[in-house]
């Protein structure tokens, strides 16, 4: 079951990190034609600044999951990691299902906007919101499952100690 989560949890890490790299590209450039046209030729493009906020929506519902998926979230483990093993799992667990119920109101409250957003579209775009609202219960769903992988991923050590890596050495 671990072995089969972890190829699915794998696969879909690949292509979510390479739809962040895009939307950052994405966002970057747009952000760059939109300062372009407002200070060399004294024109504001729209389109742009809708493409660069649409794009960092989604870059950061996204980016959460890979987030989790690297154990990058901030988190305050000093009193978890002092627990025994037993006490260790149940606040690893309780951690988690805090988690997992906020994800789960993330998603379950995007619904209205999706409905809303299917007969709305952004003004300068006009593309149907409901493609911009998406993301959050895409972005709920794959923190979820990555969360899902971590804990059982760290079930025989839930607090380990923090890994320095080697490019943090270097700093």
């Amino acid at each position: 079951m671990i072995v089969l989560l972890e190829r699915l949890c794998l696969a879909l890490r690949r292509v979510v990190s390479g739809v962040v790299i895009l939307l950052f590209s994405v966002m970057m450039t747009a952000v760059l034609v939109q300062v372009a046209g407002r200070y060399v030729f004294n024109y504001s493009i729209a389109q742009a600044a809708e493409i660069a906020t649409f794009s960092q929506i989604w870059l950061v519902l996204l980016g959460a999951g890979v987030a989790v998926a690297r154990g990058q979230h901030v988190a305050i483990d000093m009193l978890p990691a002092k627990l025994p093993l037993p006490m260790a799992r149940v606040a690893l667990v309780a951690i988690a299902l805090v988690t997992v119920a906020f994800l789960a109101v993330l998603a379950w409250g995007s619904q209205p906007l999706l409905r809303m957003g299917e007969f709305q579209t952004s003004p300068a775009l006009r593309i149907p919101m409901k493609w911009i609202y998406l993301c959050l219960p895409m972005g709920a769903a794959y923190m979820a499952l990555e969360l899902l992988l971590s804990v059982l991923q760290r079930w025989d050590d839930p607090f380990p100690p923090p890994q320095v890596d080697d490019a943090e050495e270097a700093v």
